[in-house]
């Protein structure tokens, strides 16, 4: 009896870790008047986390799967709250955004404070990309790199691999708008082309980055 107690109690603390993973960006979901239960989201969110073994991934993976999984299941509970799937994009994408604002923030002030803002804007966001959009996932590279424009190319696609997987290729452009978070939150002085043929299952990927023309 105390074995199974024990058990038991080890794993609500191990739910309740998980869980506090995707705490800081489901508060940021806003879901208007929609009758949906966060609390949902986080459940099934912990059941998918355990499901792909989460604790056991490198940290890049998890990364990549605490970003999915969030998207899946909030698209899934925002869904049977009859929610369309186009506001539900906006609404997931929004929470992802305002996750990591402050520090997005942080780093715009800077760049606008620098003489060459669209450069700035390259050396502060490419070592991201290049952390999370590794070769073993994403096959990614640069094709062009100076202060007038940013190309790089991936020809895989680790989302659009898990959303696929989940029978779900409707979320691949959720993922493909979560991508696009540093471009929208920097549109009066970069520019960006995006050719992205994953969510039409196609095979190939373009960010196209260039500074923005004056208004």
């Amino acid at each position: 009896m105390n074995e199974k107690t024990e058990t038991s109690s080890d794993d609500v603390e191990t739910q309740e870790s998980i869980g506090q993973r995707v705490d800081p960006i489901l508060e940021h979901l806003d879901v208007g008047d929609a009758e949906v239960d966060k609390a949902l989201i986080r459940k099934k969110f912990i059941d998918i986390w355990q499901y792909e073994q989460g604790d056991k991934l490198n940290d890049e993976e998890q990364y990549l799967t605490l970003v999915a999984v969030f998207i899946y299941n909030a698209h899934n509970v925002l869904d049977e709250a009859n929610v369309r799937i186009d506001k539900a994009r906006s609404m997931i994408i929004a929470a992802l955004a305002a996750w990591k604002k402050t520090e997005r923030d942080k780093m715009i002030e800077k760049e606008k404070a620098s003489e060459n803002p669209f450069k700035a804007f390259i050396e502060n966001h490419q070592p991201q990309v290049d952390e999370t959009h590794t070769w073993r996932y994403f096959l990614l590279e640069h094709k062009k790199v100076d202060d007038k424009n940013w190309v790089y190319k991936m020809k895989k696609c680790w989302f659009a691999q898990f959303f696929i997987r989940f029978g779900r290729t409707d979320y691949i452009g959720t993922a493909c708008g979560f991508d696009k978070i540093p471009w929208e939150a920097r549109k009066d002085y970069v520019d960006l082309k995006l050719s992205n043929l994953f969510a039409q299952l196609g095979a190939v990927c373009q960010f196209d980055y260039k500074p923005a023309k004056d208004k």
